[in-house]
């Protein structure tokens, strides 16, 4: 196989990501932001860039996942993250990859919080694989971060005094200088196993630089093919199938549906699901607590669903972008088996469902406002989903299926608002009753929404066989 020429395939792809991001400025004020992380078309020059590295190191380009999510059993983060690239061996992650950018204006609180997000991933690996059958078999964990050369981020400067003491040489850094010793700090101790850090100018003045030469592209790639090998080795020779190593992470109380992931075989399979079961019945047992105390609303309900998808049901395999419509943000952008969008708009539990009017029980004006306000969301999706589906499957690589979105309205639980002389029995008639009338949008109440999830998970865990 011809080798890569590392030098010119970098600055290729850099080239491509800075037209990239100017087209997108010009064309798409929102696609090239300054400071924006993932840049549509222009990260995909970097992704190319990675594959055809792994590629010709051996990885199988089957293998390797774009733009997944990993869940971390043992993490410190509730929710799964995703990953720009991710290589998988018979299911298992041996390697995951992000690719970061930072440009200006902004330099100082853009790299604050890009290195937060970078602690943040490495404790999450740490804590998930800090188990002493697991600790060999930690995926390789990688950055390719791309800093902006420019006269702001290349000029000394005095960081302001704090009370921890600082060296002298470490008070004084340009941000391109502190950025090379948070890397070769978080490469020394351990937390990230590859780091390549590279500093380009923009166009017309064009030139791509290497920093510090532990962080090139070279030492890069060569400890990323390392590091797939020695987690490759690790788990031949662990003695774990992977009956054994999903009962092992079924040990863990926090353990999610990485497990299905995990095993090969129908004996791991049944364990696994076996283990998902019983935590998934736990999050529901929580949800219901939560949803019943008087403190909780929309917005710790929300945090508390999270991206679990499958409360709502196993026709949807994932949540979308909050804002994949311009002045519109969803609470949960279901995505369908098929490609089509759902759209959930979360009410606190407190929210009044039904009241009186002339001898009769209606919803309440809290529904009919939650109902109109998703009846402009697909209205939206209607209007604008021809142009938003090209555009994002261009510039974003995602494709949703726009055309005839449905909707569901999450508010209310009937224990939680008591109407004086009504049962649940009348509230679910009457809710039932409006349903009736709607075509591409449902009410749901939080008890209907646990109560199905909980029935479904007792059929799981009830089946024959388990």
């Amino acid at each position: 196989m011809r080798r890569l020429d590392d030098q010119h395939a970098v600055e290729q792809a850099m080239r491509e990501l800075w037209e990239a991001r100017s087209a997108s400025r010009e064309g798409l004020g929102w696609a090239g932001a300054a400071g924006s992380v993932h840049t549509g078309s222009a990260h995909r020059a970097l992704v190319r860039l990675l594959v055809d590295m792994l590629v010709e190191r051996g990885v199988d380009r089957a293998a390797i996942h774009l733009d997944a999510p990993l869940d971390l059993p043992g993490g410190y983060r509730p929710t799964s993250r995703r990953w720009d690239l991710i290589v998988l061996d018979e299911g298992i992650p041996v390697a995951v990859i992000d690719i970061m950018v930072s440009t200006g204006p902004s330099f100082g609180n853009n790299l604050n919080n890009r290195i937060g997000e970078i602690l943040g991933a490495a404790a999450d690996f740490a804590r998930a694989y800090d188990q002493d059958r697991t600790r060999a078999m930690k995926p390789c964990v990688g950055l390719f971060f791309v800093l902006e050369d420019s006269d702001e981020t290349s000029r000394p400067r005095r960081r302001r005094p704090g009370v921890a003491f600082t060296s002298g040489d470490d008070n004084v850094l340009s941000h391109q200088g502190r950025l090379t010793e948070f890397f070769r700090r978080m490469l020394g101790d351990g937390m990230y196993d590859a780091i390549c850090y590279l500093a380009s100018r923009r166009p017309p003045d064009f030139s791509v630089t290497e920093p510090h030469p532990d962080l090139g592209f070279a030492p890069f790639s060569q400890a990323v093919a390392t590091r797939i090998g020695q987690v490759k080795e690790a788990r031949a020779g662990s003695g774990f199938d992977s009956v054994g190593f999903g009962m092992m992470l079924a040990q863990r109380d926090d353990v999610d549906e990485v497990l299905s992931g995990l095993t090969s075989t129908p004996e791991g399979l049944s364990a696994a699901e076996a283990a998902i079961i019983r935590h998934r019945r736990a999050v529901v047992a929580e949800l219901r607590v939560l949803a019943l105390d008087p403190e909780a609303n929309e917005t710790k309900m929300q945090a508390a669903i999270g991206d679990r998808y499958w409360l709502f049901g196993g026709q949807y395999v994932g949540i979308a972008r909050r804002t994949l419509v311009p002045l519109d943000q969803y609470d949960i952008p279901l995505i369908s088996a098929d490609g089509s969008l759902h759209i959930v708009e979360l009410k606190g539990p407190e929210s009044r469902l039904v009241r009186s009017h002339r001898n009769h029980l209606i919803v309440a004006n809290e529904v009919h406002e939650a109902v109109s306000q998703c009846l402009n969301y697909l209205r939206s999706l209607d209007e604008t989903g021809a142009t938003l589906q090209t555009l994002q499957r261009n510039e974003l690589g995602v494709e949703y299926d726009y055309r005839r979105g449905r909707g569901t309205v999450l508010i209310g639980h009937p224990d939680r608002v008591a109407v004086p002389g009504v049962t649940r029995g009348q509230i679910d008639q009457t809710i039932r009753s409006y349903n009736a009338h709607l075509s591409r949008i449902q009410i749901l109440t939080y008890a209907d929404l646990l109560d199905s999830a909980e029935r479904a998970l007792r059929f799981e865990a009830e089946r024959p066989g388990r």
